[in-house]
């Protein structure tokens, strides 16, 4: 039979770590309870029974692990799964905490478990992720406040001419931020709460772990209200300063403030943004990225902070640059440049937003792809079109199998290419002829050849596989891509680069070896060469000099079956049915290991971006009404009414995506300052969308939402 996870557990004390879903516990050694996959496989229901080989069992219940949700076994009661192959502690403490242990056989003890660093680390990062969203909110918020502020600028102006202090003028319009910050604070409340009960589900199977719906910050939701009121009444303050020390002429005239100069909030910038490099730079001094300490973790969230503002300041600067150039274009967009200069409050402010979006987004897409080509751990383990069929457990020991039994097999894995419309590729591991098969836990066979870490573990020696091997065949290497002539002829290992590097990373200090018997090994010679990265793929392989070298054989270890198609998850659960009833298992893609976060970042940030841009046009186009009056009535025709919308938020999507991917990878480049190297392969096409798609939509949307003629040309509305 199919290799099955069975665990004989103490349900009192692993009952963090299980979860009854449906019937009831087994309480004696003839009873079980499978998970939903497992279930799935089986074809079984509580009620029913399973045998296997000798021993049958009867499924009484449903169980899950709450904390990984892609977990599948079977439980049975305690000692209803001797002999066992590991033997699991849980106890609530952090793995920092627990003394070294050693067992009186000297064998090593692995501690698994969630660190206080780990939790630091993540606390660190929602963090700097609340705090780069709460100065975007900022940003809008100012922009909204601005033209609000200059939308009763006469207002205002006919308050101080009553005798008004500029102190009771800005008090009108905090007044005004506080009412709208308490209203959006507890609204915003409400609807999350809402779709987080709504979500939760669905969130669960994105993390692959139960949530509690109720367990909640409610110290962080109320300081988050607490902080949308302060964000609102600062960014009220922001305007209203402004116009409170405008004279009472000019506030009645209705002309708004003029913007101050550049070079100053430039200057600003300038200064900010390098000291948020040095802090990146300081944060992260140690050679792996990962290796970062309390204070490091510290400087990181303020240099982010810092640099991001930096650059946030050097928006009117850009906008002044373009205006500077309006004197050569043509008179629609000469207009809308010039209108953005002319309103700098809420068009910088909106710039900001737009390049505050984009710099969120860049720096997730550059971090991904440093990470993708920093080759520290495959993407995934296999492609979404490709099953991997397994002689037992493809990690432990490998069944020799000739004769009717291999005849057996090949015909199952025939019936399974055809029922998926596949085509085959039989993969050899190598074993040692002179071994004697041996007997496990989970299966009979030989040792396979592998890559192993050799540690010191008390008075003997601990054997950890890293990579198992398959033979270089020749289909193998076609498949691969790899000619035989790009082979090293004195190497003993050829596999992937990524693979490699995932490898050294496993390494606990002691020595990598290559062998099948941990008492016959030799230093191996590998050559790394551009192969698929998936970890479970064909990416590892043993040449004929490493067999030549340790006396070994080939084997039948499996077969990598490919179809056109992605593969359902459907027809995984039937070929895993059929594979069983020889004896084979089945690997599948783990669709939950595939990484599109870059991607995904990109369209969040341009849907952010577009936003922000479809609320600042409209409200500079409304504060404009009068000259797109004076436009219509002169004859304006409908198109450069729209070429003024368009213009605008083009210019300001452009200004944005530039700025934001200049911060971006300035960022990236102080943070993995002591390796460059990977950040030579960027993610192009989420750097294009963002670069060339987002003014594009800008542009587009500008001239499609725009051209209608103004009601009442010959009208003004009363403020």
């Amino acid at each position: 039979m199919a290799t099955v996870d069975l665990r004989a557990e103490d349900i009192r004390a692993t009952h963090p770590a299980v979860r009854l879903r449906s019937g009831r516990w087994p309480v004696t050694t003839g009873q079980l309870a499978v998970t939903r996959q497992l279930a799935t496989v089986l074809n079984v229901h509580p009620g029913d029974s399973w045998t296997s080989g000798n021993r049958s069992w009867q499924v009484v219940g449903v169980v899950e692990n709450p904390r990984d949700l892609h977990d599948s076994f079977a439980i049975t009661a305690p000692g209803g799964a001797d002999p066992a192959t590991s033997v699991s502690y849980v106890v609530s403490h952090s793995p920092n905490t627990l003394p070294e242990v050693h067992l009186p056989s000297g064998n090593g003890v692995g501690i698994e478990g969630v660190s206080a660093a780990t939790k630091a680390a993540a606390t660190f990062a929602v963090l700097a992720l609340a705090s780069m969203f709460l100065l975007f909110v900022g940003l809008v918020a100012v922009a909204g406040f601005t033209v609000v502020a200059q939308r009763h600028l006469r207002a205002l102006g006919m308050l101080s001419s009553l005798g008004a202090t500029g102190r009771q003028v800005r008090l009108v319009m905090v007044a005004n931020g506080a009412a709208v910050g308490l209203t959006a604070g507890v609204a915003g409340a409400v609807v999350g709460l809402g779709a987080w009960v709504s979500l939760r589900a669905w969130m669960e199977t994105v993390v692959a772990h139960r949530i509690d719906a109720f367990a909640l910050p409610w110290v962080g939701i109320a300081a988050a209200v607490g902080l949308a009121i302060v964000t609102a009444v600062a960014a009220a303050w922001w305007p209203a300063r402004s116009l409170s020390r405008m004279s009472v002429m000019a506030s009645l005239s209705g002309r708004p403030p003029r913007p101050q100069p550049a070079r100053r909030f430039a200057s600003l910038g300038c200064v900010l943004f390098s000291a948020g490099v040095v802090a990146l730079v300081l944060a992260n001094p140690a050679v792996e990225p990962g290796d970062v300490s309390h204070h490091g973790r510290l400087l990181l969230v303020a240099g982010l902070l810092t640099a991001s503002i930096g650059v946030l300041l050097l928006a009117p600067l850009a906008i002044g640059a373009v205006a500077a150039g309006a004197g050569r274009v043509p008179v629609a967009t000469r207009l809308a440049w010039r209108d953005l200069a002319r309103y700098r409050g809420r068009s910088g402010a909106a710039l900001a937003a737009v390049t505050l979006a984009v710099v969120i987004a860049g720096t997730i897409s550059v971090t991904a792809a440093y990470e993708s080509a920093n080759n520290v751990t495959p993407v995934a383990n296999l492609p979404a079109n490709q099953l991997l069929v397994h002689q037992g457990d493809f990690t432990g020991l490998l069944p020799v199998i000739g004769g009717a039994e291999l005849d057996a097999a090949r015909r199952s894995v025939a019936t399974l290419a055809r029922q998926l419309g596949a085509t085959t590729i039989e993969l050899d591991g190598a074993v040692d002829p002179t071994e004697e098969t041996v007997s496990g836990p989970r299966a009979t066979g030989k040792d396979r050849a592998g890559l192993l870490d050799v540690t010191a573990a008390g008075r003997g020696k601990r054997i950890s596989l890293l990579a198992p091997l398959v033979v270089a065949t020749p289909t193998v290497l076609a498949h691969d891509g790899i000619s035989a002539g790009q082979i090293d002829p004195t190497a003993d290992v050829v596999m992937a680069k990524s693979l490699k590097a995932y490898v050294d990373a496993g390494m606990s200090g002691g020595e990598l070896v290559l062998g099948a018997d941990p008492r016959n090994t030799i230093t191996p010679h590998i050559q790394t060469l551009d192969m698929p990265s998936y970890a479970s793929a064909p990416a590892a392989l043993i040449t004929q000099h490493g067999l030549d070298a340790l006396g070994l054989q080939p084997a039948v270890a499996g077969w990598l079956m490919q179809t056109s198609r992605p593969i359902t998850d459907a027809q995984v659960s039937d070929a895993t049915r059929t594979a069983a009833a020889t004896g084979l298992t089945v690997e599948a893609a783990d669709r939950h290991a595939t990484s599109s976060l870059g991607r995904d970042a990109s369209i969040a940030g341009i849907i952010l971006a577009l936003g922000v841009l479809a609320m600042t046009v409209g409200l500079i186009r409304a504060e404009s009404a009068d000259e797109l009056r004076t436009l219509a009535a002169t004859g304006a025709s409908a198109r450069t009414r729209r070429a003024l919308t368009s213009v605008s938020a083009a210019s300001l999507a452009l200004l944005g995506a530039l700025l934001g991917l200049a911060g971006a990878y300035a960022e990236a480049l102080a943070w993995y300052h002591h390796r460059l190297g990977p950040l030579g392969h960027p993610p192009y096409a989420n750097l294009v969308s963002i670069a060339v798609g987002l003014p594009v939509a800008a542009a587009v949307g500008g001239w499609l939402l725009a051209g209608r003629q103004p009601a009442g040309i010959a009208r003004r509305p009363l403020d």
